[in-house]
């Protein structure tokens, strides 16, 4: 009988904990969306940022994938006040989601926030800080105070919507002062980010899946699956590596 030996490579093993969240110190949050049949989602990591599911957001099965469905009615998820305690300290970082912009979605409207960190509950031009991602123009930015153009030192962006009825994976990667923006595991933009999540100076206290931190803006009408949060910069081999389960998703939704 033969005893066949495999050996996986350093960068391959590096790559295998980097997807599991709980072999990676680095994943500091990380929704699953199981339904347990409360409202609260918990945070898989252990961190404690545990979020709450509101006006009519719910998890459930699409086939064998967990997905938060924000609904009709302005659903939102509520990740709570000391989520930005961790946000605050963040420097290197990246944030990733598979999503799905409901086909009735308002996709160009103003509005639209897959995710917002922000430390007033309404946002002015030129008051409140913030860090957030939106699919009207598939942009990540962050503020220095209000939501003049002048104001968003950090605007990473394709500078068109995203596509609507289909999964897509989102992530956003900085690293030092360069910020990446991934969708399906490619680049979709790169530009200089001279902020940091730490320079908002303060913990945001409003932080949302789906949410606008502008008063009039729309709500997100979206699903998602599997939202991360990572205190370092993940490589594009890390973030494609994410992105794995598009065509599962796709079909079970399809």
């Amino acid at each position: 009988m033969k005893i066949r030996i495999c050996f996986l490579s350093l960068s391959a093993a590096a790559l295998a904990l980097t997807s599991c969240g709980k072999s990676d110190p680095s994943l500091v949050v990380h929704y699953i969306f199981e339904n347990d049949g409360g409202n609260v989602v918990a945070d898989a990591t252990g961190n404690g940022h545990n979020a709450t599911l509101e006006q009519g957001a719910k998890v459930r099965k699409i086939g064998r994938w967990d997905v938060m469905d924000l609904g009709a009615d302005n659903g939102f998820l509520d990740m709570g006040a000391s989520m930005g305690n961790l946000i605050v300290t963040l420097e290197d970082y990246s944030i990733a989601t598979y999503l799905r912009v409901d086909t009735a979605a308002r996709v160009r409207a103003y509005g639209n926030f897959v995710y917002a960190f922000s430390t007033m509950e309404f946002c002015t031009g030129t008051e409140g800080r913030f860090v957030a991602y939106r699919v009207n123009q598939q942009r990540h930015e962050q503020s220095i105070g209000g939501g003049l153009p002048e104001r968003e030192l950090v605007g990473i962006m394709a500078d068109r919507p995203a596509e609507k009825g289909v999964w897509m994976h989102v992530a956003y990667s900085q690293g030092g002062q360069t910020g990446t923006l991934y969708v399906d595991g490619e680049v979709l933009a790169t530009g200089p980010a001279i902020l940091q999540p730490k320079d908002i100076g303060e913990a945001p206290r409003f932080n949302w899946l789906g949410k606008p931190h502008f008063r009039n803006d729309v709500y997100l009408k979206a699903m998602y699956h599997d939202f991360r949060i990572y205190n370092r910069a993940l490589s594009q081999d890390e973030v494609k590596n994410l992105a794995r389960d598009l065509d599962g998703l796709n079909v079970a939704t399809n």
